[in-house]
């Protein structure tokens, strides 16, 4: 496509579309948001083309040649082959094929641990996790009780904090912060965990959850 002026802006409905420009066809975008979520974000959708002022927000159905990307976010109809093959030469869409598996933190964690394994000077960027319940014994081996000093030195009364994530949902739901003496205390309650481990007794492994995926991600 041709370079894009941004001084174009979308087509607006009401007042505002008296004074916006036309969109010029050989610079737009098309975007189909069919399968764009309405709450939550066809909302953002609609702020970027607003913005970006070469967006052309469209429903034109996905065996549409109009559309350039396919915004596709619904969870209960998951990406397949079957959406991909729909596509035509040029066009995009922004999810790939296991992106709704691959995202979740249990198995992003794994990975990411993996990669920073093999390669730790290019995977650095991401905090220290652990998947619970597999690596509860690795996380009493390596979290921290207290905050560490300029010098890496335990700062005795301040208390180290964790962030715990369930494997499944979003946008924040369900993330509980705790310290250390209460991590295990606080998975075990988001997890359903009938006995929970103990943080300083190694043999305590804790029982298994009641309902499965329910556990957080990383903690």
């Amino acid at each position: 496509r041709p370079p894009r002026d941004p001084s174009l802006q979308t087509q607006a409905s009401g007042p505002a579309a008296e004074t916006a420009p036309a969109l010029d066809p050989a610079r737009v975008i098309k975007v189909d948001t069919s399968w764009a979520h309405s709450l939550f974000y066809l909302p953002c959708l609609k702020r970027a083309a607003a913005q970006l002022g070469y967006l052309d927000l469209v429903k034109c159905g996905s065996r549409s040649a109009d559309a350039d990307i396919f915004w596709h976010d619904r969870l209960d109809c998951p990406v397949t082959r079957f959406h991909i093959g729909r596509l035509r030469r040029g066009q995009k869409m922004n999810r790939f094929l296991t992106m709704q598996y691959q995202a979740r933190k249990n198995p992003l964690a794994k990975r990411l641990n993996r990669l920073a394994s093999l390669f730790p000077d290019d995977y650095n960027f991401h905090p220290q996790s652990w998947r619970f319940p597999a690596e509860v014994e690795l996380w009493r081996k390596q979290a921290r009780r207290f905050r560490c000093g300029p010098c890496g030195e335990p700062l005795e009364g301040q208390p180290a904090f964790y962030i715990l994530k369930p494997d499944n949902g979003s946008k924040g739901q369900g993330i509980r912060l705790a310290e250390y003496d209460s991590v295990l205390q606080t998975w075990a309650a988001m997890s359903r965990v009938r006995d929970p481990p103990d943080a300083d007794d190694p043999s305590s492994s804790g029982s298994e959850p009641r309902g499965p995926g329910s556990g957080p991600g990383s903690g």
